[in-house]
């Protein structure tokens, strides 16, 4: 670009410190809300609940990643206010952990939206086949692609800063980001989008108490998971998009990269926040569901809620309503065809 452009020159090193600061900021605002708050939801269920069920079992394994993730950031922090001097080992460890741990964050968050469309669109079928072995079994297999998955960037990762990425060529820019950005956010938040999307629509055909704050809270994760992490996968995009231009406009191709530069720098941090969410979500259900019990209170009431609500609408399509107007199967969660 030209001389005459200033602070968003790319030889102009303001928005990158600015940039660097905010990300500091956002880092341990992730960090002192993320890990008190997951920290609660691990110790709750493990000592509130003996046997949980599937559906907790889930929201247990995911404030383990996001905690596994936050407690990675004060690396982060000390990479952008110093020069990395913890050597190449730690630098690789440290992102094969994180990335780990976010990649497995986005599957269970997929996985925790596909079962609840299944326990309102299947409830019995759900109850048959969905126990505690079954979504152990699956879950070894969700860590084992997500450490699968976190691979590549530890061949990537620049140990002399850590937080930057060496590729040793255009191709494999192109196709670890384009993997990353495919497997970490379109194909999940196609699959969250469209079960929630069904949720919502199965939530307004049914006439119980809770059936606009459960609305909401599938809202507040779908537009969370956007929020936090549509802004890096852009900058991936714009990484991409000035390899694949390379040649054809160097002016363009010098904006996408600085772009992707102070992007990254923004929006990994960004994603960071969206590990401290969900514990917050949940804080926030059970003062307003289950004020006496807290969040054990909560677990325990809102997962046999959609299971037999959805047995309740499968049963009114199935058998129709009984002649003194009251739902089958409405009062009890396990409660069979």
């Amino acid at each position: 670009m030209g001389s005459d452009h200033t602070s968003l020159e790319p030889d102009s090193p303001l928005a990158l410190n600015v940039a660097r600061q905010v990300a500091c900021v956002l880092l341990g605002l992730a960090f002192a809300l993320g890990v008190p708050g997951n920290l609660v939801v691990v110790w709750t269920v493990s000592r509130r609940m003996k046997a949980p069920p599937p559906t907790v079992l889930l929201i247990v394994n995911l404030a383990a990643a996001d905690l596994l993730a936050l407690l990675t950031v004060p690396f982060w922090i000390y990479a952008l206010v110093d020069v990395w001097s913890l050597g190449s080992f730690v630098c690789r460890t440290l992102v094969w952990l994180v990335n780990a741990s976010m990649f497995s964050s986005v599957l269970i968050v997929t996985l925790l939206s596909a079962e609840r469309l299944v326990a309102l669109a299947r409830p019995f079928h759900l109850q048959r086949w969905w126990h505690l072995a079954g979504v152990r079994r699956v879950l070894a297999l969700l860590w084992l692609a997500a450490l699968a998955l976190a691979s590549p960037a530890t061949l990537t990762a620049d140990p002399s800063h850590c937080l930057q990425r060496q590729f040793s060529s255009g191709q494999q820019l192109v196709t670890l980001l384009l993997l990353e950005t495919l497997a970490g956010f379109v194909g999940p938040f196609t699959i969250l989008a469209v079960c929630s999307a069904c949720v919502h629509s199965r939530l307004r055909k049914l006439h119980y108490p809770g059936r606009r704050r459960a609305s909401r809270i599938i809202t507040a994760v779908v537009v969370a998971f956007a929020v936090c992490w549509l802004p890096y996968h852009l900058s991936n995009g714009a990484a991409v998009a000035a390899e694949l231009l390379e040649g054809s406009s160097p002016e363009l191709v010098e904006w996408l990269d600085y772009a992707a530069d102070v992007g990254h720098k923004v929006s990994g941090p960004l994603a960071f926040l969206g590990s401290c969410i969900n514990p917050l979500l949940y804080a926030f259900a059970a003062r307003r569901i289950a004020q006496a019990g807290g969040l054990a209170d909560l677990f325990a009431r809102l997962v046999p809620s959609f299971y037999s609500d959805g047995a309740h609408q499968e049963a009114n399509q199935s058998f129709g309503e009984s002649t003194s107007g009251q739902a089958l199967g409405l009062n009890s969660p396990n409660s069979a065809p």
